[in-house]
Formats: structure tokens, C-alpha cells, sequence
């Protein structure tokens, strides 16, 4: 029977197996008998415990996601000088996209076939409450002339769009540049400093 193998360790064998194989594959590039062998389960097991591999991806993002947004909050409510707020803010994202690559194409995916879900993902973080934060020290450091009059949204926008196209892009640029997903991550460090050099320098007066 199902049960004779303890519960939590069979579902976190599972789940592990099923971060690593969608960071290195992808949602498509994944079978539910590839994390099954992979874990030294059965696809029954799987089928028990997550009903399909979908809702296992989905738990995965949501468990990604939410360490995301605690991970950024604490970051923008900390009380480090601004502009290193920023290039933890960046180091967040790109740090936790490494670990979960497939962030980005799930809600993209999530957008177009579920948005009603996303958004209720996206309400329980409480968006206004850390949106506030956030406008309320671009607020300050321009008072204060530590950087120029900038829009909050703007500057949410250039920083979310640079450090996740990388991630979305990240396939076809392997693909055209025939290297491995451990060379393109070498490449994603460096322009991980490209971009805090850019968000900074385009708030600087």
C-alpha cells in the first residue's frame, strides 16, 4: 500500500526531485515517471500525494513565490541605505530565479490560463502595503536629493523586467549560443551587475 512508506518523506523526495529536474528541463521537459524514477517512487505515489504533475509545478511556484515576495519585503522595509536596498532587491531576484528558472514562464503561462488564481496568489502578499513602502522611500531619497524625481511604478517596472526577461530569454539564448544552462548561469552573474549598475546609475541626479 501507499501509506506502508512514511508520508513526508515520500513527498519530500518527491518534491526535491521535481525542483531540480524542472530547473534543469522545464515544465515540458519533464515526465511524471521521469520524477518518479528520478525519486525512487511510483507514479501512484505521485498521483496520491499531488493528483497531477501540474498541481505539483503549482506548488512548487507557489512555495518559490512566496519566498520571493518575504525575501524582497524584508529587503525593502530594511533600513540599508538606498541604493544598497536596491542591489539586494536584484540580488533577490536573480538569486532566487537561479534556483527556480521556471518562475517566469509559469505565470506568463498563469496569465494567459489562469489569472484569476495568480491574482489571488499576488493579493495575499498584501501588493498596496509593500507598494507603499517602497513609494515611500523614493519619496524620501528624492527629498533628500539622493536621487532624482522618479516614478515608483517605473522604477518597479525596470528593475522586475530586467532581472526576469533573462530567465524567460534563457532557453533560446542557449540554444543560438550552443552553451549549457552552467555556462548561461555564469553569464546571468555578470549581467546580474550590469543591471544594478544600470538602475542605479539612471537614479542618480
Amino acid at each position: 500500500m501507499l501509506e506502508t512508506q512514511s508520508a513526508s518523506n515520500v513527498k519530500e523526495r518527491i518534491l526535491q526531485v521535481s525542483r531540480e529536474l524542472f530547473v534543469k528541463n522545464g515544465y515540458n521537459g519533464v515526465s511524471v515517471r521521469d520524477i518518479a524514477t528520478a525519486s525512487g517512487t511510483n507514479v501512484a505515489h505521485l498521483n496520491y500525494y499531488f493528483q497531477s504533475k501540474y498541481n505539483l509545478f503549482e506548488l512548487i511556484f507557489e512555495e518559490a513565490f512566496n519566498i520571493m515576495v518575504k525575501r524582497i519585503f524584508a529587503i525593502i522595509q530594511s533600513d540599508k541605505p538606498f541604493f544598497d536596498m536596491i542591489e539586494c532587491w536584484i540580488n533577490a531576484y536573480y538569486d532566487l530565479l537561479m534556483e527556480y528558472p521556471q518562475i517566469p514562464l509559469f505565470v506568463l503561462n498563469e496569465i494567459n490560463q489562469n489569472p484569476d488564481r495568480l491574482v489571488r496568489l499576488v493579493q495575499k502578499q498584501d501588493p498596496h502595503d509593500k507598494y507603499a513602502i517602497i513609494a515611500g522611500r523614493v519619496e524620501e531619497e528624492v527629498k533628500k536629493g539622493t536621487i532624482k524625481a522618479t516614478s515608483t511604478i517605473d522604477l518597479g517596472l525596470n528593475v522586475v523586467s530586467l532581472c526576469i526577461f533573462p530567465f524567460i530569454f534563457g532557453k533560446f539564448a542557449m540554444r543560438v549560443a550552443d552553451i549549457s544552462f552552467d555556462e548561461y548561469r555564469k553569464v546571468l552573474e555578470q549581467h546580474k551587475l550590469y543591471v544594478i549598475r544600470f538602475v542605479t546609475d539612471a537614479l542618480k541626479p
